[in-house]
């Protein structure tokens, strides 16, 4: 989802090519329907609030739905924000299972060998000499 300032240009729709304040002016309509209709679509409550002292036609285009879609879409930013930082956050404090393993590594290596034609890596219980009298080394 992407959210819009004033000089963001529309990249879709019949106003493409223009920016949100231009939109304001001929059509603030427009956003209310990109709010409702668009998922990629979003704004921040606060910049639309701002909007209207200077935009007047806009606070007689925001319907209820709109403003609800609006903080809805906010909602999920900041959620996804939190996802992502928790993920960051995770990414640097990991325990000792996250490391590559011996047997990640022998598996790999029975994987790599036997290209699947002398069965599964479980068959062998993980006997590396099996698989080579298997294979005939």
């Amino acid at each position: 989802m992407k959210f819009y300032t004033l000089d963001t240009v529309f990249s879709f729709g019949r106003h493409q090519g223009q920016t949100v304040a231009e939109v304001l002016v001929e059509n603030p309509g427009y956003l209310n329907f990109c709010l409702q209709v668009l998922d990629h679509f979003g704004l921040y409550r606060a910049d639309v609030e701002a909007w209207q002292v200077e935009y007047p036609k806009l606070k007689a285009q925001m319907t209820e739905a709109a403003w609800n879609k609006l903080d809805e879409k906010e909602r999920e930013l900041m959620a996804q924000q939190a996802r992502l930082q928790a993920a960051s956050y995770n990414d640097d404090h990991y325990d000792s299972s996250d490391y590559y393993s011996r047997d990640d590594a022998e598996r790999d290596t029975f994987d790599a060998l036997t290209d699947g034609q002398y069965g599964d890596y479980d068959d062998f219980n993980g006997d590396m000499d099996s698989l080579r009298d298997a294979m005939g080394y």
